[in-house]
């Protein structure tokens, strides 16, 4: 799994950030799972975002633990996408796989603004509550 990441951040994460001219300007978060940091990760990491623009369990700024807050993708996009792709029927992994593409494709870039829209929302929210958990307070604009 370790060398599929490799290949996916190799080969198509920092180039598409490259030609995107943002890649040295971005944070990159992603959890602590272990294919997510193995050596040959890090090594990556460090060469195109530093030690100071990685937030993983193995850098010196660490996935805050049980913080979905700052992921747009657990509040809006996996639940969104599960609903559209189990609609039909799926028998193989192939047809998952086929779900998946078809209505990942089919979302707009409005519904994708929209989404960040949210995560900053959140994210202004988290800064003004020092961190703390936010499941208490009402998130609507």
């Amino acid at each position: 799994m370790a060398k599929r990441y490799k290949n996916l951040l190799e080969n198509f994460v920092v180039p598409q950030m490259q030609q995107q001219q943002c890649l040295g300007s971005i944070t990159f978060m992603q959890d602590g799972a272990p294919t997510h940091i193995g050596l040959c990760i890090q090594q990556i990491l460090r060469q195109h975002f530093t030690n100071d623009r990685v937030i993983s369990r193995a850098f010196p700024s660490t996935w805050p633990s049980r913080s979905p807050d700052f992921n747009p993708c657990d509040f809006w996009f996996w639940g969104y996408l599960k609903i559209l792709v189990y609609r039909g029927r799926l028998v193989t992994l192939a047809d998952l796989k086929e779900s998946i593409t078809l209505y990942g494709r089919s979302i707009s870039v409005d519904q994708l603004r929209s989404a960040v829209e949210q995560a900053v929302h959140r994210l202004l929210i988290l800064h003004l509550e020092e961190g703390n958990h936010i499941e208490k307070l009402s998130l609507r604009r």
